[in-house]
């Protein structure tokens, strides 16, 4: 069976982004600090930082895609407590910020190669980090977001 989530597609800008049904992301939070993964060489944008995820197959909800792309880049998914879902869209083509707060124990993470390396940090920390154009464009919303729901562990 093909998989539905492969491919290019172009948004009303012209822009070419990788999966046809959009892509979603984890941004997992314990307490303060987000978790952060660096990405493969191997990869688009390679070397930057990132969170964890990936385009979104067929019928996919974000949030499902988000733990899809979280189990297979760093393990299994822990349990989490859904805080929002952040929609950066492109006109025809988006990327869902899933953020959630970590609320049990973490598996230790064992990548599929797609990242080499992670790391709690804190939000003081992200802005000096190499990031992934796509993160460090929505990264600076999301405190505005998480104060808006009442939830204001990320500055």
């Amino acid at each position: 069976m093909t998989d539905s989530s492969h491919g290019y597609i172009r948004d009303r800008r012209g822009c070419r982004h990788w999966g046809p049904h959009g892509a979603a992301g984890l941004l997992l939070r314990k307490g303060s600090r987000i978790l952060l993964q660096r990405r493969s060489w191997r990869v688009h944008h390679g070397r930057s930082w990132s969170i964890p995820g990936g385009a979104l197959r067929a019928g996919e909800s974000p949030l499902d895609g988000a733990r899809r792309e979280f189990a297979e880049e760093l393990g299994a998914v822990p349990a989490l407590r859904h805080l929002l879902t952040h929609v950066d869209d492109h006109g025809g083509w988006a990327y869902h910020t899933v953020v959630a707060d970590l609320v049990g124990p973490l598996s230790p993470l064992r990548g599929d190669g797609e990242g080499t390396a992670y790391r709690w940090c804190d939000a003081t920390e992200i802005a000096g980090l190499r990031l992934h154009p796509g993160f460090a464009a929505t990264w600076p919303r999301l405190p505005a977001e998480l104060r808006r729901t009442g939830d204001t562990p990320t500055p």
